[in-house]
């Protein structure tokens, strides 16, 4: 397997708003809730980078079956929370129409 494919570098953060119901933490821990998390795997590296993102909000409906409905570019979390995503550019606007599949022998997941 060509090390471009088995190199992947993963990036994550938080979106927080201003839902104030569910800062169960702010009082106790200085800690309010976010709303969404944020996720961008990138595999490959020049003419073969690859990028898949998603959105996920905070909330019960989140799960892994769910995980598809979640799907955005890494066009829209860099609008969305102003970060600059180490991304090529025309990796940037794509969206996959289904999560990667993981690989058969990955304890990852």
């Amino acid at each position: 397997m060509p090390d471009e494919v088995r190199q992947m570098l993963v990036i994550g953060g938080v979106i927080w708003g201003n839902n104030t119901a569910d800062d169960f933490f702010l009082q106790s821990h200085g800690v309010a809730t976010p709303n969404a998390f944020w996720k961008v795997i990138v595999r490959g590296s020049g003419q073969d980078e690859r990028a898949i993102a998603w959105i996920v909000p905070n909330s019960a409906q989140a799960t892994k079956k769910n995980l598809d409905r979640y799907l955005v570019t890494v066009d829209e979390i860099e609008r969305l929370t102003g970060e600059k995503i180490p991304v090529a550019d025309y990796a940037k606007h794509d969206k996959p129409s289904a999560s990667w599949m993981i690989p058969a022998g990955c304890d990852k997941g």
